[in-house]
């Protein structure tokens, strides 16, 4: 019921499929070591609501790819919502991806795959490499070494979507020379609360040039030494 209070069009089908990946998430937490939030109305709240905030700014049939995807957010929980979009998730720890590859198909999911790979490589491999029309992340890194990440994922003319919380504010201030460097600019700050004594922040970006074929750097520089 927590899911009709908020903005988004979510039909019985959607709901059962909540249901099905938080038992299926319960189930595996400890052996894939996935989330630290457990109790179902938590994870709806702090996972699932938090996830799809995303959904109303993603064009229709958009090529996503979420970095840093983990325990499956924010990428299950939108592909929930939105079948329409074909989804490609990366994450560098290999039980998570195998998590995620078993989620798609408990969910009967189309259209949806992970990858176990470091973004450093991939982000360089023509196959990859601005082809998206939309990236996603959520808790993985600060803003500016996020969009080194991020960015050369992107298509010019798509978009960065990166979920902030309270420091959204300073984190953008920091990542100024990095989202120069990288050929972006924000475009929209989206504030909303979930929980009353939390704001969350979508911050969503243009690609408006080409990345640097330099970026992202490998050797975790990126973390390390922050443009």
């Amino acid at each position: 019921k927590i899911f009709f209070e908020n903005d988004f069009e979510i039909n019985d089908e959607n709901v059962n499929n909540f249901h099905v990946f938080y038992e299926f998430l319960a189930e595996n937490n400890e052996k894939f070591n996935l989330t630290r939030i457990i109790s179902e109305e938590d994870v709806i709240k702090k996972h699932f609501l938090d996830s799809v905030s995303s959904s109303q700014f993603i064009p229709e049939n958009a090529k996503v790819v979420d970095v840093g995807a983990g325990g499956g957010f924010p990428s299950i929980p939108l592909k929930i919502i939105r079948p329409d979009i074909n989804l490609t998730m990366i994450d560098s720890v290999n039980k998570k991806v195998e998590f995620l590859n078993q989620s798609v198909e408990k969910l009967n999911l189309t259209n949806a795959l992970a990858l176990h790979c470091r973004v450093e490589d991939v982000a360089h491999e023509q196959n990859h490499r601005e082809t998206y029309d939309v990236c996603v992340s959520r808790a993985v890194a600060t803003l500016s070494t996020l969009a080194e990440y991020c960015l050369p994922l992107v298509k010019v003319g798509g978009m960065f979507i990166a979920y902030k919380g309270a420091l959204a504010e300073e984190e953008l201030k920091q990542a100024k020379n990095a989202l120069s460097i990288l050929g972006a600019e924000l475009i929209k700050t989206h504030i909303y609360q979930i929980e009353e004594d939390r704001t969350n922040y979508l911050l969503i970006f243009k690609k408006t040039r080409r990345t640097p074929n330099q970026y992202p750097r490998r050797n975790n520089k990126p973390r390390k030494s922050p443009l």
